[in-house]
């Protein structure tokens, strides 16, 4: 396949002194609907070497199949596009939300502007160490798998000839050294002591999840028919969420892992079933719906009478998600094997567990030394 050349514009009669610039025309393949041959011209070139250099990779394209018909798309514009006629339809309304804010946000003003067919890996590269200034590495991760994964698609969709942005590595930060803030076995029975004078409500929500590690959206959605009292056992099948200034409950937890069965203490059982017999029914066979609508309850709502429960019982003050950490850090101090504790929160590996409480792990190292001077000596 050869193409044809010229020097656009050129009358100089010897040596160009007008400065004009080489094009190339090629065939690259014939219009499905006519049958007719279309042609594709660029121009640009300083030499003629250049415009011959650049044919022969174009006709590689057209032989292997690989050629893409160029088109003016921004990446601002495709990813939006993706994101409302794709992914929409694959997430939930609050993941869909975060995606949406996470293209007006940073990709639009960042790299939004140039053509898809333009964008270089060296664009990207820019683009995340700029958002490494100001955005934690989780956050930079989660708008980096979103431009992947609709580059991936534009590439599988012959949009474009190549998925830039899996060349790509995203920038990494050392994790801030900050303590995990979380109670002592003491400080729990105080809390709970205090709470379950003060209101029966949260006293049982906050024993079981000091008990269980169930993240407080998966306490918030549990439903009655998870409920086993008669085996001790707890289903995760669901969590509260709220997107779109909205609150409802999603039909799954936060990953696959956190699908789950968790066996519950004797006694945490025992508070729930007098906490049924007690409850007025709801619609939704909520454990914990709200006190005043009977319906699902505010996650700003709990926080509050968390805060409050706090303040009265005069423990550290510690946040919500503190009481799935002080559920995880009390087990592996009590030496519960962690593989235990991971299916109990749900963590998709044991690296998660171990990575999030590696500060519990120079005690279980010294209990494990007492262990084998113990067997040994």
């Amino acid at each position: 396949m050869k193409g044809s050349f010229r020097k656009r514009g050129c009358k100089c009669e010897d040596k160009c002194k007008c400065g004009a610039t080489w094009s190339f025309s090629l065939d690259v393949g014939t219009d499905p609907k006519t049958g007719k041959r279309k042609q594709r011209t660029v121009s640009g070139f300083k030499t003629k070497k250049e415009a011959e250099r650049a044919c022969a990779e174009l006709a590689t394209q057209v032989n292997k199949g690989e050629y893409i018909k160029p088109h003016k798309e921004t990446v601002g514009a495709f990813i939006i596009d993706f994101v409302e006629q794709t992914l929409k339809s694959q997430v939930a309304p609050n993941t869909y939300a975060a995606r949406l804010s996470f293209v007006h946000n940073h990709i639009i003003p960042n790299i939004g502007h140039i053509p898809l067919m333009k964008v270089t890996p060296m664009d990207i590269q820019k683009f995340y160490n700029d958002l490494a200034k100001t955005c934690s590495v989780g956050h930079i991760n989660n708008i980096a798998n979103l431009v992947t994964k609709s580059f991936r698609q534009a590439y599988e969709w012959g949009i474009i000839p190549k998925n830039v942005a899996a060349l790509v590595k995203k920038p990494t930060m050392q994790r801030k050294n900050t303590t995990m803030k979380v109670w002592t076995v003491e400080q729990q029975k105080q809390f709970l002591d205090y709470t379950k004078l003060e209101s029966p409500f949260y006293y049982c929500m906050f024993l079981l999840s000091m008990t269980s590690g169930m993240r407080i959206g998966e306490v918030l959605a549990l439903n009655w028919n998870d409920v086993d009292l008669k085996n001790n056992m707890i289903s995760v099948r669901r969590t509260m969420v709220f997107a779109n200034k909205k609150i409802y409950i999603k039909d799954s937890p936060k990953t696959e892992g956190s699908v789950r069965s968790i066996t519950i203490a004797e006694n945490t059982i025992k508070v729930l079933r007098q906490f049924k017999i007690k409850q007025l029914p709801n619609e939704l066979n909520l454990v914990f719906p709200s006190p005043k609508t009977n319906h699902i309850l505010y996650h700003n709502s709990v926080s509050k009478g968390f805060n409050k429960m706090i303040t009265g019982s005069g423990v550290p003050k510690i946040t919500l998600h503190g009481l799935r950490h002080t559920f995880a850090t009390t087990l592996l101090e009590l030496d519960v094997n962690a593989k235990v504790v991971q299916e109990m929160l749900g963590h998709s590996t044991i690296k998660t567990t171990m990575d999030t409480y590696s500060h519990v792990l120079p005690n279980m190292q010294k209990s494990a030394a007492d262990h084998i001077n113990a067997a040994l000596f």
